[in-house]
């Protein structure tokens, strides 16, 4: 008897529920529309560090003698550090993943990358200056191409280049980044493809009165199908007496690292913008068609 009265109060109750779950709005919706009107997938980058080979230094003399520690030392700890500051400025955008040890992420991992992973130079991409009103400003007349500066018989020789280029990565197979999603839910992947520790040698004259250098990353970003997002080079510049590690990391890496993650967060609002701008389109068009 207790029972029967229980349903006789829980039924009207289970019919509202399926009508507020299985509306007449919602019973010919597919799978596909339903999904698509959940929330976006969360981002969630990979880090993927440069690969020995691809560590330029011409001041490698001083570094070791100032910081009294070996090459592969200098090496080890300017791509760690460059990683953990990339993930310090990404970390608060999007759930960020490395190969170093704090990860679960393994070395079998970027061995896997590595054996489908090449390089090429290509043309930096021209910088967007964005105005006052958030407007993009109209591109100035090109300034003269930079200097490449190299010596031959001994002698300095500089030689224009018609444009500033960077180290971009390309990939045989992007098989292994539909791995890292299945595996990892990583969507995003961002290669630093080479770092360059050097002196500033772009004004050959200035470089004898007023020395500098500078670190600078060639990267790449692509999404989980093997397209790339973004890339280019990021540069910072120090004084050309310096010489101390933990002055080129701590007064450098954060710039580099918010100029990489600028020109991300640069082309997905540019995207989003876009796609707006086609779903509005789309939807006036439905609407006069009506």
């Amino acid at each position: 008897m207790r029972f029967s009265l229980l349903l006789f109060f829980l039924f009207p109750i289970v019919l509202q529920a399926q009508t507020d779950m299985f509306g007449d709005d919602k019973v010919t919706k597919t799978d596909q529309e339903v999904y698509a009107e959940g929330a976006e997938e969360e981002a969630k980058i990979l880090i993927i560090p440069f690969e020995e080979k691809l560590f330029y230094c011409d001041i490698m003399r001083d570094l070791t003698k100032v910081n009294q520690l070996t090459q592969q030392q200098i090496y080890d700890k300017l791509r760690n550090e460059i990683q953990l500051s990339l993930k310090a400025a990404l970390k608060d955008s999007m759930e960020t993943a490395t190969f170093l040890n704090t990860d679960s992420i393994t070395d079998q991992d970027l061995i896997n990358i590595y054996a489908v992973l090449g390089y090429k130079f290509v043309p930096v991409p021209v910088k967007e200056e964005v105005g006052e009103k958030g407007k993009l400003k109209k591109k100035e007349k090109k300034a003269e191409p930079k200097k490449d500066v190299g010596i031959r018989n001994g002698q300095v020789v500089a030689e224009r280049q018609a444009v500033e280029r960077y180290m971009s990565a390309q990939l045989k197979s992007h098989e292994v980044l539909n791995q890292f999603y299945t595996n990892y839910g990583i969507n995003k992947f961002l290669f630093i493809n080479q770092m360059d520790v050097k002196m500033d040698l772009t004004d050959p004259e200035m470089a004898f009165v007023d020395p500098k250098r500078l670190v600078a990353l060639h990267y790449t970003i692509m999404d989980k199908d093997g397209k790339q997002i973004n890339g280019g080079l990021a540069s910072s510049e120090f004084p050309g007496t310096e010489s101390r590690l933990n002055y080129i990391i701590g007064g450098n890496f954060y710039k580099l690292s918010a100029e990489v993650l600028g020109s991300l967060f640069k082309v997905e609002k540019k995207q989003k913008e876009s796609e707006e701008k086609d779903n509005r389109k789309s939807k006036t068009k439905a609407e006069e068609s009506e």
